[in-house]
C-alpha cells in the first residue's frame, strides 16, 4: 500500500515538473538549452516537438556554437613504414583545453588516408586521395564531395581550405589552383591566379579569378568573420610580404599591408626594406586575425619556411581594421636563441599562450603575456614518432551545426565520434 503511494506520489511530482518545464517561454528556454552541451542536447531532441524546435533551430546552433568551449587540436599526420619505422602509424589528435591538459582522439575516428586541413564551427574537413570529407564529430555526419575538375593527381592538401561567412550562413570550399593559368611557369611553386569555390548545398565548383598572382597558401589558411586570409609575397611592400583577404560573401580578393615592423638593417633582395630576417605567420587569436614574426636564421626561401625553427622576439599583430590596414601589436614574447622552436601551423596561439615544439617531439605552451613566474615553457607532451616539422593546428569547438541538410552530395551517417572530456 505505502509503495502504491509512493509510485502516485512519484508520477504527480513527475507530471508537475513538466507541467513547469512546458510554460516555459520560447526564450527561456533557447537560453536554459544553451548552457549545455553538444552530448546532453542531442539526447534531449527526442523529448518533444518543442525542444526539438529550439535546439535544431540555426540560430541557436549558432549561439551554442559562440559559447562553446574552445579548444585547441594538434593534427600528427600519418606516417608511412620506413627503414626508421616498421610499420606504418596512424594519424592522430591531440585535444588542448582551456587549462592545457591534454587528451586524444583516437585514430579509429579517421579513415586510414584522411589529412585534416580545416576546422570551422565545429566541423572538420579532411583530404582525401580522391574526395573530401567534411565531418562533424559532435554529431557523427559526414559529407562527402567531389575534387573540382577531379583533381587527384600532384594535389595537395594544403591547397584547400573551408569557411563561414555568417552573414549569409554558408559555408564553402575553396581549392588554390597551384599554377597561373595561362600557362606561363612561374619558377616557383603555390602560386595561382585564380581559385575555385564550391558552396555547399551548391552545384559543383566555379572559377573566381584573383587579381594578380599570389601565393605562399602552404604557409596556412585561416577564417575570420566571413572571410579567408593568407600571406602573399608583394613587390615593393614592406620585407615583400602582403596578407591577401578573400571575401566569402563578395568573393573578392584584397591586398592588406603588413604592420609596421622592427628597424630595419642592412637592405637584401628579399627584404629591400632592410627588415631583419623573419618568419611570417598568418593566424587567428581572439577570432581575430594576426599576423605573427620571428627571426628565423636559415637561407630557405620564404615559401619554404612552413613550421620553421624560430628564435628571438616573437610578435603577435592584430588586424583591427581591414579597410584601413590598421594592425596593433597584441603581444611580444622573447624565445631562447638556443634552444629554437617551431610553432605548428595555422592555429598555434590560444588563451594568451602559444604552442611550440622542439626537435625532440617535446610539445610546450608558453605565455604571451608574462603571468608565469618563471616566464618559461611548459612541456605539454611528446609525440615522437610522429614529425615536428609536419604538424598542424587548428581551433575546435563541439557544435550542432548539421550537414544532412546540404543537398547535392552524399551523406554517410556514421557512429558518433564523441571526443573525449578534456582532461580524459
Amino acid at each position: 500500500m505505502a509503495s502504491d503511494i509512493n509510485d502516485a506520489e512519484h508520477e504527480q511530482a513527475t507530471e508537475n515538473q513538466l507541467a513547469s518545464i512546458s510554460r516555459l517561454t520560447p526564450d527561456v528556454l533557447h537560453e536554459i538549452l544553451l548552457r549545455l552541451p553538444v552530448s546532453t542536447l542531442q539526447r534531449l531532441r527526442g523529448t518533444c516537438h518543442q525542444w526539438r524546435g529550439v535546439i535544431s533551430d540555426p540560430c541557436f546552433i549558432m549561439d551554442h556554437a559562440n559559447r562553446a568551449p574552445e579548444h585547441l587540436l594538434l593534427f600528427l599526420p600519418r606516417l608511412e613504414a620506413s627503414a626508421s619505422l616498421k610499420t606504418a602509424m596512424p594519424g592522430r589528435m591531440k585535444l588542448f583545453d582551456e587549462k592545457w591538459s591534454v587528451s586524444t582522439w583516437a585514430a579509429a575516428s579517421m579513415d586510414p588516408d584522411d589529412h585534416l586541413f580545416a576546422s570551422c564551427n565545429g566541423l572538420l574537413c579532411f583530404y582525401r586521395k580522391y574526395t573530401l570529407k567534411i565531418v562533424n564529430p559532435a554529431t557523427g555526419q559526414r559529407l562527402h564531395l567531389s575534387k573540382p575538375d577531379g583533381r587527384s593527381l600532384r594535389d595537395l592538401y594544403y591547397l584547400y581550405s573551408f569557411g563561414f561567412h555568417p552573414a549569409t550562413g554558408e559555408y564553402k570550399l575553396v581549392y588554390f589552383l597551384r599554377e597561373p593559368r595561362h600557362g606561363r611557369p612561374s619558377g616557383q611553386p603555390f602560386r595561382f591566379d585564380a581559385v575555385q569555390v564550391h558552396t555547399l548545398g551548391g552545384d559543383g565548383w566555379r572559377d573566381v579569378r584573383a587579381p594578380r598572382e599570389s601565393c605562399l597558401v602552404n604557409l596556412g589558411v585561416v577564417n575570420v568573420d566571413g572571410a579567408m586570409y593568407w600571406l602573399a609575397e608583394e613587390e615593393g611592400a614592406c620585407c615583400g610580404v602582403a596578407v591577401m583577404a578573400f571575401d566569402l560573401k563578395e568573393e573578392t580578393f584584397v591586398t592588406l599591408r603588413p604592420p609596421p615592423l622592427r628597424a630595419c638593417g642592412g637592405a637584401t633582395d628579399e627584404r629591400p626594406c632592410g627588415a631583419p630576417a623573419l618568419s611570417y605567420y598568418v593566424t587567428e587569436v581572439g577570432k581575430k586575425t594576426c599576423l605573427v614574426t620571428a627571426p628565423f636564421s636559415s637561407s630557405a626561401p620564404r615559401w619554404r619556411r612552413y613550421n620553421a625553427e624560430v628564435s628571438g622576439r616573437m610578435d603577435v599583430w592584430t588586424l583591427e581594421s581591414r579597410g584601413e590596414d590598421r594592425w596593433s601589436l597584441k603581444y611580444s614574447v622573447d624565445l631562447s636563441p638556443s634552444a629554437p622552436r617551431c610553432v605548428p601551423q595555422p592555429c598555434f596561439v590560444r588563451g594568451g599562450k602559444v604552442l611550440l615544439h622542439g626537435r625532440d617531439g617535446d610539445a610546450f605552451c608558453r605565455d604571451l603575456r608574462g603571468d608565469e613566474d618563471d616566464g618559461g615553457e611548459v612541456r605539454l607532451l611528446n609525440f615522437r614518432p610522429y614529425r615536428y616539422y609536419e604538424t598542424q593546428a587548428y581551433l575546435y569547438r563541439a557544435t550542432l551545426v548539421p550537414l544532412d541538410v546540404y543537398a547535392g552530395a552524399a551523406i554517410a551517417r556514421a557512429p558518433h565520434w564523441p571526443l573525449p572530456q578534456p582532461g580524459s
